[in-house]
């Protein structure tokens, strides 16, 4: 089995998030996270921003708005920074450990106000491909997402292990034909690579 690349979602997978919680308590509902989750992905401000279609000004605005919430459009974007925790105590070790031989890639549904912070821990420098949501135009589940990695890579879908917290994406890579695996940490990544021999 020939693996050449290992693709990576970044959020939830190797750097630590509090974003259900604190979507939880602006909303101030008793919703389960994965429903407060879709209400999330619905915003069509949260689409907007997160596809590099509107800044982060009126992508508070329109949050504030499409989500109901009591906050100020300021109060909101300055709370959605702290969404990024870091990077999990073992991000760094386990990138490290994979051979050199294998691409390192990085598929996420992000933002410009989140990526900054990612960018403030040095992880993008552990990888040689970036496919971010907001430079690419497309989420994830969306098949464009990885057709637009594959075309990148240059490399057969079933060449690449992909990552990610979310079933829906992984479930979305597996149709395209990619190793598709939840993981919620480096540790559960570290189980699954070994499965491979890649560790």
């Amino acid at each position: 089995m020939k693996i050449s690349a290992i693709l990576f979602d970044i959020g939830g997978v190797l750097i630590e998030l509090n974003g259900l919680p604190s979507i939880a308590k602006l909303l101030n509902s008793g919703l389960s996270y994965d429903d407060i989750y879709k209400q999330w992905m619905a915003s069509p401000s949260v689409i907007a921003h997160e596809t590099g279609k509107i800044q982060a000004d009126a992508f508070a605005i329109g949050a504030v708005n499409d989500l109901n919430l009591t906050i100020t459009p300021q109060a909101f974007i300055e709370n959605f920074a702290t969404w990024i925790v870091g990077t999990f105590p073992d991000t760094f070790e386990l990138l490290a450990a994979i051979p050199s031989n294998i691409t390192l890639a990085a598929l996420s549904n992000t933002s410009p106000t989140h990526w900054e912070r990612v960018e403030a821990t040095d992880l993008h420098q552990h990888f040689q491909h970036l496919f971010l949501s907001h430079e690419i135009g497309h989420l994830k589940p969306a098949p464009p997402s990885f057709q637009i990695v594959l075309d990148q890579l240059k490399l057969p879908a079933e060449e690449i292990i992909f990552f990610d917290d979310n079933i829906d994406n992984v479930n979305a890579s597996i149709a395209m034909g990619f190793k598709g695996h939840q993981a919620f940490n480096p540790t559960d990544i570290k189980v699954i690579l070994k499965t491979y021999q890649l560790l």
